[in-house]
């Protein structure tokens, strides 16, 4: 058998190996567990505000990442930008109880990245402040999922549609 015949087979059967490519957490999970974990961390961050907890909040975001809300009040829409870092600080010197709800959630993944789109209502000490949309993106760096991203809508001449109804106290 000539040489150039043995490399030529010996280059097919490489080629026809399987490829080992690094264990990927995100990788193995299944789209369902993916979608749950995803939304375990907005709801554990969700809980961080109820709380006033900055260290919890922090454990969810990515300091660097941004929030981006628009507020649709009486005197026109106005957005505004703050860091996740910068608002999980602050929580802790909220002097109103916070609880906000989403429900319905779309919940998107695909690898690394994820978004979680959905309505939501704010009540503060138990009162109806205002309800809007949530959108949160998330990346994955190892096996954590961290909120890089909020954006959210602010309508407080929009009732709350939470399928519950208002918040038991």
């Amino acid at each position: 058998m000539s040489i150039l015949r043995r490399a030529s087979i010996t280059l097919l059967l490489l080629l026809c190996q399987p490829v080992a490519r690094p264990a990927d957490a995100a990788g193995d999970e299944t789209p369902e567990a993916a979608k749950a974990s995803v939304l375990s961390v907005v709801h554990r961050f969700l809980d961080s505000l109820a709380a006033r907890d900055p260290v919890a909040c922090k454990a969810t975001v990515a300091p660097e990442g941004q929030i981006q809300a628009m507020n649709e009040g009486p005197n026109g829409t106005r957005i505004t930008y703050r860091l996740l870092g910068d608002f999980a600080d602050r929580l802790a010197t909220w002097k109103e109880r916070p609880l906000e709800r989403i429900w319905n959630p779309t919940v998107l993944v695909q690898g690394r990245i994820a978004t979680v789109w959905a309505p939501y209502d704010f009540h503060r000490e138990g009162k109806f402040s205002h309800s809007g949309i949530d959108v949160f993106t998330l990346m994955r760096a190892g096996d954590e999922w961290k909120i890089v991203s909020l954006a959210f809508n602010m309508q407080p001449h929009v009732p709350s549609q939470h399928p519950a109804g208002p918040p038991r106290n």
